[in-house]
């Protein structure tokens, strides 16, 4: 669903980042950290580590108490390799010349001097930090004779934000990085020196002295709440576990088109990692990510860091080029194939196409290779409209040819089973994209050539529909509806007449919030019998101001590996075997299709003779007869051909129901 329309928030700063005031906590005298320059002097910097710019201030608590030391203060390193903080200088938020050396140590209490890879360490402060207000301030020991040079990071605070001051106790035990790092300085009531602050940043604590939000991003209340029509199949109890717990930090999806950290709208794993989830935002970006002490963090590597800003092909121009990016899945060429309804800088405008996009490209920007234009498809979402433009494409999956095959698929845009080479610049599947405003899913053959055919239509019965994955563990087609259906997945199968038809559905878990929950993704792997769900909430609403929820995207739970959904597809008859004596009526099946004999025979290959002994039987998914060259008609038969349907006046094999003067009339 849906882009927000909420006022977005201020840009949060990054260490290195330019030194600004956060605007959201702008009364909570809250500091980002500057970008310093490179040490100066090539003798002072050959003491220094290169890599000290992944070093940050992570978390402040005034307390007096030991837990672990009084006046604490952790940094933590964002880099993949260990940094030495040998002779570097710590004050308040007094002058740098008072700045002196100090003690760090690690979680278990043994003092380093070097800070592991994507680790942390803590120290006292070196001149004791007030509960009323004061600062913290981090330097390389490159001025002269070691003294304070180059501010590595700083952090300023108010009354009772670090910890419990009697002018304002609201609970605060530290300041803290969400996420680690590279977050903005939110109040936690737990401390967590010398390691992840990812659980305490699932709490933050408003300050009770500003009316502004204690969260650097904006989350949006749901809307459009609703409950599944009288189409839906009635859903049942979540088949796992009732239990979901938040997957990410608070606040962790600012970009710089789109800072106020919500959007976050489609999810895939990765089929040839499962420990690679990527997600996709509204506002044109794309993360790759990983697992950090039990939260989905962006990969650090290859420019992913802060995600990467995605854009149609032919431009990089982000004042035109803006991809109101929805739904992704991962092709088996090994891109990412992203669904938008609407270019963002025309947002009025419906644009409901398919991208190609190339993650391994270098930088931080990629640019499609490819794009589907499907939207004539759509007539009904009106130009102009920002709410019909707004009900588009919300999400895709990649449906290999393999399971539709195997299990008697129709190609309603034929009548007949599905035949993959009928579609020669396909690949290797089929691109499922799932519709809003109809909660319809559409099979599209997209050609490497630019071109695209519509193989089928089908209904989830939901009404909406805002993702759609096709999950090799199940060997089923799982739809999600938002809130506006309650929260229900909808599985898809093939049905007996080769159709696709919802299977099962089931009720949101309990512990999961009612929200515009727009993404889905089902773990490929299985662990003692239950695998992992994930969800993402593009308000980040939680359940309300203060839950555990607000601020997060991200959502786990578990369900279980064998969900008893039984068998599917259309039944086959026996397969034709040469030696044996068939007689009229009996039915066999070669290759993909199925043959009725007309009368004895044996030997004969099914299909190689429109007069043969054989007759090709084909039906559409409502039952109407395909009409096949083989076959034998009688006078009244009814039968589908190039999507219209024709009636025979007379007895008639192989005669093309277009033939002028024929047997064939056209109904309707």
């Amino acid at each position: 669903m849906a882009a927000s329309t909420s006022k977005p928030a201020t840009l949060v700063p990054v260490n290195r980042g330019l030194a600004r005031l956060l605007a959201p906590l702008a009364a909570l005298s809250v500091l980002s950290a500057v970008v310093v320059a490179a040490p100066a002097g090539a003798q002072a910097a050959a003491a220094i580590d290169p890599g000290w710019a992944s070093i940050h201030v992570n978390e402040v608590s005034s307390d007096n108490g030991s837990t672990p030391v009084a006046d604490a203060i952790e940094l933590s390193n964002s880099s993949g390799q260990a940094v030495s903080i040998a002779g570097w200088l710590q004050i308040d938020s007094g002058a740098a010349s008072a700045a002196k050396t100090f003690t760090a140590y690690l979680a278990d209490g043994s003092a380093t001097s070097v800070v592991p890879a994507h680790g942390f360490v803590y120290l006292s402060s070196t001149k004791g930090l007030g509960s009323g207000g004061d600062g913290v301030k981090l330097y390389l020991p490159d001025g002269p004779s070691g003294t304070a040079g180059t501010l590595v990071d700083h952090v300023t605070y108010t009354a009772g934000q670090a910890g419990d001051d009697e002018s304002n106790g609201f609970g605060a035990g530290a300041l803290a990085r969400c996420p680690d790092s590279t977050g903005a300085f939110v109040s936690v009531a737990d401390k967590s020196f010398g390691a992840s602050n990812s659980s305490a940043c699932q709490h933050p604590l408003k300050d009770p002295t500003t009316t502004v939000p204690t969260l650097p991003c904006e989350p949006e209340a749901p809307s459009g709440s609703g409950s599944l029509p009288a189409t839906a199949l009635a859903p049942t109890t979540w088949p796992g576990s009732s239990a979901v717990t938040v997957a990410d930090a608070a606040c962790a999806w600012t970009t710089a088109t789109g800072p106020e950290g919500r959007d976050v709208s489609g999810l895939v794993f990765d089929p040839s990692d499962p420990g690679v989830l990527y997600a996709v935002k509204n506002k044109s970006w794309v993360f790759r990510l990983v697992q950090r002490d039990g939260l989905w963090t962006p990969d650090t590597s290859n420019g992913w860091a802060g995600g990467k800003e995605i854009f149609f092909p032919g431009s990089s121009d982000p004042a035109t080029n803006q991809p109101d990016s929805e739904g992704l899945t991962v092709g088996p060429d090994g891109a990412l194939y992203v669904t938008t309804e609407r270019n963002n800088a025309a947002n009025t405008i419906p644009l409901n196409s398919i991208l190609r996009i190339d993650p391994t490209q270098p930088g931080t920007q990629l640019v499609a290779t490819a794009q589907w234009d499907l939207t004539a498809d759509f007539p009904e979402l009106h130009a102009g409209s920002k709410t019909e433009a707004n009900l588009g494409f919300e999400g895709v999956t990649f449906v290999p040819d393999s399971y539709l095959v195997d299990n008697g698929f129709v190609d309603a845009s034929t009548g007949r089973t599905y035949d993959p080479a009928a579609y020669p610049k396909h690949g290797s599947g089929l691109y499922f994209a799932a519709l809003e405003n109809d909660g319809k899913l559409y099979a599209y053959a997209l050609g490497s050539d630019g071109s695209a055919h519509r193989v089928a239509v089908v209904d989830t019965g939901m009404g909406h529909v805002m993702d759609v994955q096709y999950d090799a563990t199940t060997q089923r087609i799982w739809a999600l509806c938002d809130n506006t259906c309650g929260v229900v997945s909808t599985v898809l199968k093939v049905g007996s007449t080769g159709a696709i038809v919802p299977d099962v559905a089931y009720s949101r878990p309990a512990g999961l919030p009612d929200d515009n929950l727009e993404g889905f993704a089902l773990a490929p792997t299985c662990v003692d019998g239950t695998r992992a769900v994930l969800w993402s909430d593009d308000g980040i609403y939680g359940t309300g101001a203060g839950s555990a929820g607000e601020g997060h995207a991200l959502y786990a739970g578990r369900i279980s590996c064998d969900l008893g959904l039984g068998g599917q597809g259309v039944p086959r008859p026996p397969a034709w075997v040469r030696a044996a004596v068939y007689v009229g009526g009996d039915v066999v099946s070669y290759g993909r299709s199925v043959f009725r004999a007309q009368w004895w025979t044996s030997g004969e290959v099914p299909g190689s003779s429109a007069y043969g002994s054989w007759e090709e039987i084909a039906t559409t998914a409502d039952g109407t007869a395909v009409w096949t060259a083989s076959r034998v008609f009688t006078g009244g038969d009814v039968v589908a051909y190039g999507g219209k349907r024709y009636r025979a006046m007379w007895w008639t094999r192989n005669q093309v129901p277009t033939t002028p003067w024929g047997p064939w009339q056209l109904v309707g």
